[in-house]
């Protein structure tokens, strides 16, 4: 997409405004992500269920087959000439249809020949990881030296067998079956699909690394894999006891490999003992002096699933050294963006900084997150972080000469000379790895009051108003976890990466993004619309509901629907999504039906849902002359930004603010376990309020007076739990014991600024803050 250059654009004048774009529009929809999406929704995530998403949200992102000679020679082969891999015996290996007799045959053929000097491989399929970590492959490499075997830290590559050639996850290209992509959609093929990724997420987010690779053995056939944030490299499958060289040769070329080339990202290590205890009591000196803010998010003790490390950070002049732990926030998918973010130290100015890890897209026209910043600077937009370093990260750190950037992308279908065993996939994004060092700053769930979650969002719509206007920049990912809330109480409006510069023209965007949950219903319910200011106005409305519904006193404290937020549906072959038709009901008639304590609070959300509604009341009624002046006009309200500010200036004047009236979150993720508690409990309840009233209707008028009247219709609560139906239907087809994603690994900052409870733990009974709050509500 070509970018116009500033001499095109007028600063003494505000850019236009991009109505929708004509459904005919050329574009890349929006495409719905685990990362996007997982990190805020109101319902823990079990492993069948992640792994769907994985199979869905992966798909058109494998390319192959490639054959397994090419495989190694392009992806492997080492500049020195090495001797010939020493002969692998694989003859002991049966195929009684039990898939764990396999195991420890081929640990043993690999490890008794020599063939992998330094490492073995070793059957982890039954071992418990000593951070319980339950997602576990069958087979790892690991070092010789290694004690922990089951240990994603260390762990250098997994083998997922199968006993049976029906479970291999794709096709070759003599397949009859072959049609479009390399994927088989259906049955056991894609359940290893979802498996293998899900390894991979795993791995890669344990580890500081820029690919990896895997094997997959089904029956007497193996593939090879290469992984990194673009996509993944399929080998095409061969026979291992009939070609048992080409499985040698994998391993012999790994073994000879330097971290580098099997991976390892360069401008990581690993910190010192002295780094590692002034990192650890910086963070504790941090956590202390917040109070009473609640940033337990923050771990200042190592955590043995992320070690704690040294990275670097470019800056103009050289590289700044920070100290790394465990991300509190970080990726659930093997490819994409991969954010992860941290609490680090400063080696430089001997403070807690925070950090972040992520790959960029490179498409042209597109603005590295540090250029941004620059041009944010020069337009003096307020309410910025104060960065302290940022660039992009390069192979050879001293040298400063090639950036770290994906690979897989160079087999895209866009590129010529494509080698002809590339059969068709998604256009795949060149990926350049880079992070950013800025002032810590406090997330907008920890706000003390309701006054001070207003005041930040405000001040964020005022760095959007002037970002705008003079810098002629988008944010396109407004979040809860981007407004962020600084030492003196003001806003900060972070994480710019996604930005991108205001184009005249009606086109739609290279490819959408934004946060799921805070997505403008227009971006929901139009996939190829082109980004406008309305949609980050609106982002910021629905930051402002979801932070006041989780943590301010409302009349719905036990049964609002947050599926108006999470609700997504794939459309399309290639896994399109769309949403928003809660919201638009939610704006018509739900809102009425929710009121706030605090009363500048109520009146501040519901005069902005008013006028959204209208907005997209008028934008749905432009089919005469009338319609469309009146949509102008609310639309030119929208672009100068102020009528948005003016509802937050009036409340913020108002009188009646409570001080410090935040609340423990009201609504924790729940477990399928407790929302159908919860749904037995209200049901009960409406039962017996349902005799009441019924009881009450008999009674002469002044009795009937005092008796409460507080029940609801059976399908109406149930309709109004977080994720009721949904969690219904799965837990159905679940074995009742099964334990929700065991990823810690997966595990980002919540929606109310500290970490959800680990996904690997069992569902346990409901939270004694959740039977408190039931306790309450009767």
């Amino acid at each position: 997409m070509s970018i116009p250059s500033d001499q095109t654009m007028h600063s003494d004048s505000p850019p236009p405004a991009n109505p929708e774009p004509p459904p005919d529009d050329e574009g890349t929809p929006y495409k719905f992500t685990l990362q996007g999406w997982i990190q805020w929704c109101n319902k823990y995530i079990y492993y069948d269920d992640l792994r769907e998403m994985l199979i869905e949200e992966m798909t058109g992102l494998f390319i192959g087959p490639m054959p397994p000679h090419n495989f190694i020679d392009a992806l492997m082969r080492l500049k020195k000439k090495l001797k010939a891999a020493p002969k692998v015996d694989f003859s002991e290996v049966p195929f009684t249809g039990v898939e764990k007799d396999m195991y420890e045959p081929l640990c043993n053929a690999i490890n008794d020949s020599g063939v992998c000097p330094g490492f073995k491989l070793v059957d982890v399929s039954s071992s418990v990881d000593k951070n319980g970590i339950r997602l576990r492959p069958d087979l790892v490499l690991v070092p010789t030296d290694a004690k922990d075997m089951m240990d994603y830290t260390i762990m250098e590559f997994f083998v997922e067998v199968k006993v049976a050639k029906p479970a291999d996850p794709f096709y070759d290209i003599n397949s009859k079956a072959l049609k479009e992509t390399i994927e088989k959609m259906k049955g056991d093929s894609a359940k290893t699909r979802g498996q293998i990724t899900s390894y991979a997420a795993a791995l890669l987010s344990r580890q500081h690394r820029t690919f990896a690779f895997s094997i997959t053995i089904c029956g007497q056939y193996v593939r090879f894999f290469r992984w990194d944030r673009a996509g993944c490299i399929v080998s095409e499958k061969f026979n291992f006891l009939r070609d048992s060289h080409l499985l040698a040769e994998f391993f012999w070329c790994y073994a000879h490999m330097t971290r580098e080339q099997r991976g390892f990202d360069p401008t990581v290590v690993p910190a010192s003992a002295a780094e590692s205890k002034l990192f650890s009591d910086a963070l504790s000196r941090h956590i202390e002096e917040s109070k009473p803010r609640d940033v337990s998010y923050l771990q200042p003790k190592p955590d043995s699933t992320y070690p704690i490390s040294k990275m670097q950070v470019p800056t103009m002049n050289g590289i700044r050294e920070v100290i790394v732990g465990k991300p509190f926030q970080d990726s659930n998918s093997p490819c994409g963006r991969a954010t992860r973010a941290y609490a680090a130290y400063d080696l430089v100015e001997k403070k807690v900084v925070f950090a972040k890890d992520y790959w960029r897209d490179e498409a042209k026209g597109l603005l590295s997150e540090a250029e941004f910043y620059d041009i944010l600077k020069q337009s003096n937009v307020p309410f910025l972080p104060e960065v302290i370093a940022a660039g992009d990260l390069y192979v050879k750190p001293k040298q400063r000469n090639a950036c770290q950037k994906t690979y897989t992308q160079k087999y895209s279908p866009s590129r010529a000379n494509r080698p002809k065993w590339c059969q068709p996939c998604a256009e795949l994004r060149t990926l350049v790895h880079c992070r950013v060092v800025q002032n810590l700053t406090f997330p907008l769930p920890s706000a003390l009051s309701s006054k001070e979650a207003v005041q930040t969002i405000r001040d964020a719509i005022e760095a959007l108003k002037v970002a705008y206007h003079h810098g002629k920049v988008f944010h396109r990912d407004i979040s809860t976890g981007n407004i962020m809330i600084d030492e003196s109480g003001r806003g900060i409006l972070n994480d710019w990466d996604h930005a991108q510069k205001v184009v005249f023209k009606n086109i739609p965007q290279t490819y959408q993004t934004g946060v799921w949950q805070f997505r403008s219903i227009l971006l929901l319910r139009h996939p190829k619309k082109a980004h406008d200011i309305h949609d980050d106005l609106e982002s910021s409305f629905w930051v402002l509901l979801y932070i006041s519904l989780h943590y301010f006193k409302h009349n719905q404290s036990m049964i609002f629907d947050f599926s108006l937020f999470d609700e997504y549906k794939h459309v399309g072959d290639n896994c399109h999504s769309l949403g928003g038709l809660s919201k638009r009901g939610f704006l018509s008639e739900g809102l009425k039906e929710v009121q706030w304590k605090c009363a500048p609070l109520n009146k501040l959300i519901h005069g902005l849902g008013d006028f959204f509604q209208k907005y997209l009341y008028h934008h749905s009624r432009q089919d005469d002359d009338e319609g469309i002046a009146s949509f102008k006009d609310i639309q030119e309200k929208m672009v100068q930004v102020d009528a948005i500010l003016a509802f937050f200036d009036s409340a913020l004047k108002s009188n009646g603010w409570p001080e410090k009236d935040a609340l423990p979150d009201q609504y924790p993720p729940m477990t399928d376990k407790e929302n159908a508690q919860l749904l037995h409990d209200l049901k009960s309840r409406a039962i017996a309020s349902a005799a009441r009233k019924k009881t009450s209707a008999a009674l002469p008028a002044k009795r009937r007076a005092s008796v409460p009247s507080t029940a609801l219709a059976s399908m109406r609560i149930e309709s109004r739990i977080p994720g009721i139906r949904s969690s219904r239907r799965v837990a159905q087809r679940r074995n009742k014991q099964q334990a929700p994603v065991a990823e810690p690994s997966q595990l980002p900052m919540n929606s109310r600024g500290t970490v959800k409870r680990r996904l690997n733990e069992a569902p346990t009974e409901m939270s004694s803050f959740r039977s408190k709050r039931a306790r309450l509500a009767k």
